[in-house]
């Protein structure tokens, strides 16, 4: 076990000595392994304020655990621990600033207010200075062939999140959902106008996405336009995927205090990994600019070949 900086930018997860955070060491774990990145363990540790004391020893043994459990995976990771004097966000939001991904554990069922937040994981992804995944539930959902699902208010805006899922989806050599969710009373039966104006707007998203597969023709992407609050639908699709992608647009300190409604509600429920991605924080770990993260418009498009799959068995989908 070492204490010695990386060189690469790692891979980070926050550890408290609880089994939700071992989960959540071995998701990182994982992600590093497929990364070829080192894995940064952290734990934050006001409390051992004695070299030799008490709050020392549990410290390093929380530490010691966890860097045993990311060994003992098998993965060819390079696996480093840090304790930190500090207090857990102030801990974690100093690590992010200097690493590629944060992971941290929240156990499942917890719920998260705007009054009272009892876990470090809102506040966290909030600020972050790189994308932040949250490992949730009894179990580390790393099925293989489950698909990573990313939502989607507007591809123009939301560059970052669609680079991240889809970079995450050819890396783990799985599908991709591309989700866009309209709020709408229900389906379209004996609705010609809303229906066409639903096809009008699928026209639109296909259009608008097509770049990306041209940038990933190995990720197998299906997009889906459905009727509904995007929460729920968010948090159907999340019963069968391996990971939740959300982008935020939150400017200012207000905007980060409040923090996006859906992520909020996403976080508080999802039943899987939920990463969210601040486009000033992937921009800053990429190295891209919100010019040069999307695609550029692909100049010939094939009619016999489909941008995009649907999934038709799905209730308020398009053809």
């Amino acid at each position: 076990m070492t204490e010695q900086t990386p060189h690469e930018p790692p891979v980070v997860v926050g550890v408290n000595g609880t089994q939700t955070a071992l989960r959540a060491v071995l998701w990182a774990a994982h992600e590093a392994r497929l990364r070829r990145a080192p894995l940064r363990i952290v734990h934050a540790a006001p409390y051992a304020t004695e070299p030799t004391g008490p709050g020392r020893r549990r410290a390093d043994a929380i530490l010691a655990r966890a860097y045993t459990l990311a060994r003992r995976q098998g993965h060819a990771v390079d696996v480093h621990t840090q304790r930190s004097d500090h207090e857990p966000e102030q801990a974690l939001l100093e690590a992010a600033d200097r690493a590629q991904l944060l992971v941290l554990g929240m156990a499942g069922g917890q719920r998260l207010t705007d009054a009272l937040i009892p876990s470090t994981a809102l506040p966290v992804s909030s600020r972050a200075g790189c994308p932040v995944v949250v490992v949730r539930g009894r179990r580390v959902p790393m099925s293989p062939g489950r698909p990573v699902v990313v939502g989607v208010d507007d591809p123009a805006t939301d560059s970052a999140a669609l680079r991240t899922a889809f970079d995450d989806a050819r890396r783990h050599r799985t599908p991709l959902t591309v989700l866009h969710a309209r709020h709408g009373a229900g389906p379209w039966r004996g609705h010609l106008h809303e229906r066409d104006t639903q096809a009008e707007a699928f026209g639109h998203l296909t259009d608008a996405l097509s770049p990306w597969r041209t940038r990933y023709p190995d990720v197998q992407a299906g997009l889906r336009l459905l009727l509904g609050n995007p929460v729920d639908l968010l948090l159907r699709e999340a019963v069968h995927a391996r990971l939740v992608v959300l982008g935020t647009h939150g400017r200012g300190a207000a905007a980060r205090a409040v923090f996006g409604s859906t992520s909020r509600e996403v976080l508080r429920a999802c039943s899987c990994p939920v990463e969210v991605v601040r486009p000033s924080a992937w921009h800053a770990v990429s190295g891209t600019t919100p010019a040069t993260a999307a695609p550029a418009p692909s100049a010939v498009t094939t009619p016999s070949t489909p941008a995009w799959t649907n999934h038709p068995h799905d209730r308020g989908e398009l053809w």
